[in-house]
């Protein structure tokens, strides 16, 4: 007991403790004052958070008035909204079905038994402001849609609620649309299993991990998005972000050491020379976020009429440096552990025979890890692989496609950083093995003589 007590309080007295709990203290302070800024409205011309709705439901009202010269005599059909629709909201919420009410679907054997048709449900609200209210809707599904539901299944519906109208009980009357099942309790379960393994098979360090994976969730939804959202620079606060992360992972992984550092410095060369391809490619082909088309890309340009200030050109190269993340710490680390394994079997090796041990380990991983990108590109875009080849598409149209070139930029910008980070990598954990760092930050200090 009095050996391990004296363990704890080495620990605590040495040198690597003390700066990697200042490192952590400050990039937390950092991290807390920064989310508790990027608070402030999306919208830069509201003057509070309220006002970025009012704008989105103006320009349904305008929407729905165009609308409404469709119809004869300015009536909408039953179920759509109608005027006064700045003062109407929608909300999500969870509902569970009391009753099936009327099946009319039906199999359809052509589209792999798709159910088609419609169902008539007596929902019960079970969470939100009308919970516990029942209601009756009637739905439709097709092949795209097939959501059919048994009495007890649990859905997520929308309801938009007019509070100027009211049912036959007095209350507020709401539109309820299913929007689709609720698996909020199966990916709950999900999680839980994968901390459950990521926990039981790698112990302490599966602990630390997951903690890094916390703060790296955190990092991205309470910083990195709010800030996008507000116009800030998408590229280097990207790079900022991922190196805050990179800092923060190793840290937690094994402390602060020579290994861990080396590992830090190669991961962020590494994902800074991504960046630096992927500007070179993105100039080169003339795409970025703006000019790539999709759906998104369409959703972020109305964003931006509704007051968003968020800059789309950058975030393409932003989207490759996250993508390349994951892939160059685990490389890093590998090579940074294996040089410094080397040097503690073998304290006699120098800087030159750890360099090219390090890059024998580092080519072996090169050739795994580029693998895994393109077959990770191959698995993302296996659907539209195929529709090019169903419908036959020209190998020119292919090739300059908007799709297409994204994703090669994309992959090989990952590539590259990944490749660069085994030599940078190497050569910083050899030259690390020729300094006494280890033995300064691990020698405690003792406040006494």
């Amino acid at each position: 007991m009095k050996k391990r007590f004296q363990k704890c309080i080495d620990w605590l007295l040495r040198p690597a403790t003390w700066i990697a709990a200042a490192l952590v203290v400050l990039i937390a302070a950092g991290f807390w004052i920064s989310a508790a800024n990027l608070r402030r409205p999306v919208a830069k011309y509201n003057k509070d958070r309220d006002d970025a709705a009012q704008v989105y439901f103006t320009h349904l009202a305008i929407a729905l008035d165009a609308s409404r010269m469709l119809f004869e005599d300015g009536a909408l059909p039953e179920g759509m909204i109608d005027d006064e629709s700045a003062s109407k909201y929608t909300a999500y919420a969870h509902a569970k079905v009391l009753e099936v009410l009327e099946d009319n679907t039906y199999i359809d054997e052509s589209t792999e038994n798709a159910r088609v048709g419609d169902q008539t449900l007596l929902l019960e609200i079970t969470t939100g402001e009308h919970k516990g209210r029942q209601i009756t809707t009637r739905f439709f599904m097709g092949k795209m849609f097939d959501k059919h539901a048994e009495k007890g299944t649990s859905l997520l519906v929308s309801i938009v609620t007019d509070p100027q109208a009211r049912d036959e009980n007095g209350l507020p009357a709401i539109s309820v649309t299913l929007m689709n099942y609720n698996r909020t309790w199966p990916i709950v379960l999900i999680i839980a299993l994968f901390l459950l393994v990521t926990g039981l098979i790698g112990g302490k360090v599966g602990l630390r991990s997951i903690l890094g994976l916390a703060f790296t969730l955190a990092a991205v939804v309470l910083v990195l998005i709010p800030a996008l959202l507000r116009g800030h620079a998408p590229i280097p606060l990207t790079l900022g972000i991922c190196a805050l992360v990179t800092v923060v992972c190793f840290l937690l992984l094994d402390g602060l050491n020579r290994k861990t550092l080396s590992a830090m410095l190669g991961t962020i060369a590494g994902f800074c020379l991504a960046a630096l391809f992927a500007l070179f490619a993105s100039a080169l082909t003339k795409l970025d976020g703006l000019t790539y088309y999709s759906s998104e890309t369409s959703n972020l340009i109305d964003a931006q009429y509704q007051g968003v200030t968020i800059q789309i050109r950058g975030l393409f190269v932003s989207g490759i440096i996250i993508s390349a993340l994951g892939a160059v710490m685990d490389v890093a680390m590998s090579i940074s552990s294996s040089v410094n394994e080397l040097k503690t079997v073998n304290p006699d090796m120098r800087f030159f025979p750890l360099l090219k041990s390090g890059m024998r380990i580092g080519r072996d991983a090169i050739g795994t890890m580029t693998n895994t990108l393109i077959l990770a590109f191959t698995g993302g875009a296996l659907t539209e692989l195929l529709l090019m080849k169903i419908f036959h598409w020209d190998f020119k149209a292919i090739l300059s496609g908007d799709y297409i070139t994204h994703e090669i930029i994309t992959g090989v910008s990952g590539s590259i950083g990944l490749i660069l980070a085994v030599p940078l990598t190497a050569l910083i954990a050899s030259a690390m093995c020729e300094t006494p760092l280890d033995d300064v930050l691990s020698r405690p200090v003792r406040l006494h003589k």
